[in-house]
This record gives structure tokens, sequence and C-alpha cells, in this order.
């Protein structure tokens, strides 16, 4: 079944259910302003990818969709960073 998302509700369920410790809810708004730099410091590529964040959210939003879209472009960051430093 499919259901619209609508406008986060701050419930906080998304940090709870996440078994790494993250705040998904952080991450998804990052990763829609484009604030990738800010995304490593929240520590998203310490995320494995196991959607109960997604799961859990009664506003349906894809958190784990723009999880995985800003962990992508860090991840970006972080290797061109370390090929500068090569």
């Amino acid at each position: 079944q499919d259901f619209e998302p609508t406008a986060c509700i701050r419930c906080g369920r998304c940090a709870g259910a996440c078994p790494m410790g993250l705040e998904p809810y952080l991450l998804y708004k990052l990763s829609t302003r484009r604030m990738f730099a800010e995304m490593e410091s929240e520590k998203v590529t310490d995320c494995i990818e196991c959607g109960c964040c997604s799961f859990t959210c009664p506003a349906y939003l894809p958190l784990l969709d723009y999880v995985r879209i800003g962990k992508a472009e860090t991840m970006k960051i972080i290797k061109s960073r370390q090929v500068k430093n090569q």
C-alpha cells in the first residue's frame, strides 16, 4: 500500500528505531538541502541502510531514500579528499 508523505511531525520514532543511533529526520533534512558536509559530521556513513527509519515514520517520509542519496554524495566528498591528500 502506498501512502502520501506528509510533513515531519518530529516524533522521533525514526531516531528511536535506528540501530546505529543516528537521527534520520536530520539526515533527511540535510540531504534535501544538499548539505552533504554536515551529513558527514552527523555520521551518515554509519548508516547500514536497514530501513527501520522509513518503516516507523508515521509521516511516510522516504527517509532511507534521501539518506542513501546523501550518503553517496558524502562518500564522493570523502573519496575526493583522500585522492587530494595522496
